[in-house]
């Protein structure tokens, strides 16, 4: 593949944010949590605009990754999620019903989602196992992992059926030969691009190591818990379209998680109870 037609990582996250980019709505939900005198009916008023976010979010309230409580109100599911959570969720949201424009002919979206939303969900059971702080930011950024992916087939298409090919080819993982011809994968740019959108860095820097954590001098720990949920999506049949074989497991990040075979066996028989609940409330428009 020639590398004189490739476009560096600088210009494609300028070509991708012209395309898609956060939505008023999140940003909006950005800058009132950050005011201090912003209340839950503040929050709860910006949601109740958008009717689609409005259903999702009091579905997901009441599905069984909430423990399937009865909430009638978005002011209840804001107390219940949380307020940067409910934000986060947002953009989740309008990422799943974005990005279009991606050929459908070798990247299927609902496979896609599917994948990403099942890894969300098993990382945010992983991190409540090892009693992690806001589990929820891992459901969110188990969601957003895989964005640089569908990031990079709306934008360079052709170019990654090609490497989809050549991983056919030489039957190896996506991520390398990613790296082989773009001179990034799509961690590394799903990771810059959340960042250009002022994502919060205990999210975009999931995303950047989720293939590596044993790379990140700050947030191994939890990049490890996205990279395990991966694998064990992948593993369970929930895979990615373009990503045909399974990752490689980054066995020291892994044994410094200190994840026993029960507690991973609680966590899947657990996530297998919610993923479909949840992928049917996300990618319902789909």
């Amino acid at each position: 593949m020639s590398t004189e037609t490739l476009p560096t990582l600088a210009e494609l996250i300028s070509r991708t944010s012209e395309i898609n980019s956060p939505p008023l709505i999140y940003n909006r939900l950005n800058e009132a949590i950050n005011h201090p005198r912003t209340s839950v009916g503040d929050i709860a008023r910006i949601i109740s605009e958008d009717p689609g976010l409005t259903t999702r979010v009091l579905k997901l309230a009441n599905s069984p990754l909430y423990g399937s409580r009865q909430v009638d109100s978005i002011n209840r599911a804001i107390t219940l999620i949380g307020t940067k959570e409910i934000r986060d969720i947002s953009l989740c949201v309008s990422m799943i019903c974005s990005f279009s424009t991606i050929p459908k002919e070798f990247f299927c979206l609902h496979n896609h989602w599917r994948h990403s939303i099942a890894c969300g969900v098993l990382a945010k059971n992983i991190a409540i196992f090892q009693r992690e702080p806001s589990a929820d930011r891992f459901f969110v950024a188990g969601i957003l992992h895989d964005i640089g992916q569908a990031a990079l087939c709306a934008t360079i298409p052709q170019i990654l059926e090609n490497i989809i090919a050549i991983t056919d080819h030489e039957n190896t993982v996506l991520n390398e030969i990613e790296t082989r011809e773009l001179g990034y994968d799509h961690a590394i740019f799903g990771a810059e691009l959340l960042k250009n959108w002022n994502i919060p860095l205990n999210i975009h820097e999931l995303v950047r190591f989720h293939h590596s954590p044993s790379q990140s001098d700050s947030h191994g720990r939890d990049a490890t818990i996205i990279h395990l949920a991966d694998i064990i999506a992948q593993a369970f049949g929930y895979g990615s379209n373009a990503e045909k074989r399974v990752a490689r497991l980054d066995s020291e990040a892994f044994e410094k998680l200190e994840l026993s075979s029960d507690q991973c066996e609680m966590v899947i028989s657990q996530s297998e109870q919610q993923i479909d609940d949840i992928i049917a409330i996300l990618t319902a428009e789909l």
